[in-house]
């Protein structure tokens, strides 16, 4: 797909998706399903689920379940934010480069936002300080846009990344 050796931004993109659900790819279809055509798509080798976006979860579940005092579980999951967060720079080169990656690039957008959003609302909580009211629902607005597919795709770290948002006013949910 890509067509060079030099794919960790696109791997990175790749650990946190899962296909579409239910056969809803198949309701996106424009035409007759050619069981001919290639699988050159991302979609066609995504894993069904996504280990890393269940470890994520799981962390920020022990981070938010700890009281804000996890300071291993805040570490990793600063350090997927942060990787999140400058992905699509690394792999905006590679989606220009190659047709067949160019359908992947609002996914990878949208990855970015969730860097972001997550380490702001991460900053709150380390701060001990509750975010403002317009910065959540700000927020909450772009992991809508996050959370609808794209190129038959589902971004899987969206929920953890709500549940920080959410955490940084002081409202939590159980899991």
């Amino acid at each position: 797909m890509a067509g060079t050796d030099h794919i960790a931004a696109l791997h990175t993109l790749a650990e946190v998706v899962e296909p579409v659900k239910d056969y809803a790819r198949m309701d996106s279809l424009k035409t007759v399903w050619d069981f001919r055509a290639p699988l050159n798509r991302l979609v066609d080798v995504a894993n069904p689920e996504s280990n890393q976006a269940r470890h994520f979860r799981d962390s920020v579940q022990a981070y938010i379940g700890s009281g804000f005092t996890d300071r291993a579980a805040e570490g990793e999951i600063r350090t997927n934010l942060a990787t999140w967060r400058d992905n699509d720079a690394r792999l905006r080169p590679l989606l220009e480069q190659s047709f067949l990656l160019h359908e992947l690039a609002p996914l990878s957008e949208d990855l970015t936002t969730l860097g972001v959003a997550g380490l702001s609302a991460l900053d709150y909580l380390d701060r001990s300080e509750a975010s403002p009211e317009l910065f959540r629902a700000q927020q909450l607005a772009l992991l809508d846009r996050a959370r609808t597919p794209k190129a038959d795709l589902l971004l899987m770290v969206v929920a953890p990344v709500q549940r920080l948002i959410e955490a940084s006013a002081g409202q939590t949910q159980k899991p």
